[in-house]
């Protein structure tokens, strides 16, 4: 799944993170971020799950000119 998709379907709720990391950059500790982990299985469940998208219209779409973004 294109990392474009993965962001809708992240931000419609229909995949969900059951686990998160704490990933430290830099040369600081304190430098941390949370990275969201998941199986690819239930990533590549979601687009044959919702067959009502048009995923090839979907990825026509400019980042903030969906409905959300107006």
């Amino acid at each position: 799944m294109p990392c474009a998709d993965l962001d809708h379907v992240v931000r419609l709720g229909w995949v969900r993170f059951p686990q998160s990391i704490k990933v430290h950059f830099g040369a600081s500790r304190a430098d941390a971020v949370d990275v969201a982990l998941s199986t690819t299985a239930s990533v590549h469940t979601v687009i044959p799950a919702r067959p009502e998208v048009d995923w090839e219209q979907l990825r026509t779409v400019e980042r903030g000119r969906g409905p959300r973004g107006r």
